[in-house]
């Protein structure tokens, strides 16, 4: 049967200060460093987390403004093609007017100038048939 003597009494004290002793010095200082860890890496994972909500929103108001600018750039660019095509269609309409105006002042001028040449070749044919005239009647 077992016997419970001094030395039994002593290797259990020695054992019971050896449990404290190594838990104070090594245990202990060990646990709190990964405690100290552990709540290093949530902060971390916390922050880590707060940065991609913020990086996700800022991308988001980034993306939200580039879509606004292309949408208004787009405006822009119908809004400058509109004016242009209305320039253009001014610009036709003013050189049509013009041209028109040109061939009237054209056909005008055709018009006298035929006018004098008729009355010019009416003359002429009223002297040669006088020529004519003298000439058969001589």
């Amino acid at each position: 049967m077992l016997q419970v003597d001094l030395t039994f009494i002593a290797v259990f004290a020695l054992v019971w200060v050896l449990v404290i002793v190594l838990s104070r010095v090594f245990f202990r200082p060990f646990l709190d460093i990964r405690e100290k860890r552990r709540k290093i890496l949530e902060e971390n994972e916390k922050a880590q987390r707060e940065a991609r909500r913020e990086y996700e929103s800022r991308l988001q108001q980034i993306e939200s403004g580039l879509r606004e600018a292309r949408q208004e750039a787009q405006l822009l660019r119908e809004k400058i093609i509109s004016e242009a095509l209305n320039e253009k269609a001014r610009l036709v309409a003013d050189i049509q007017a013009e041209v028109k105006q040109q061939v009237a002042t054209a056909r005008d001028e055709l018009g006298q100038q035929t006018e004098k040449l008729k009355d010019e070749l009416g003359r002429q044919v009223e002297g040669l048939a006088r020529q004519l005239e003298e000439k058969v009647l001589h």
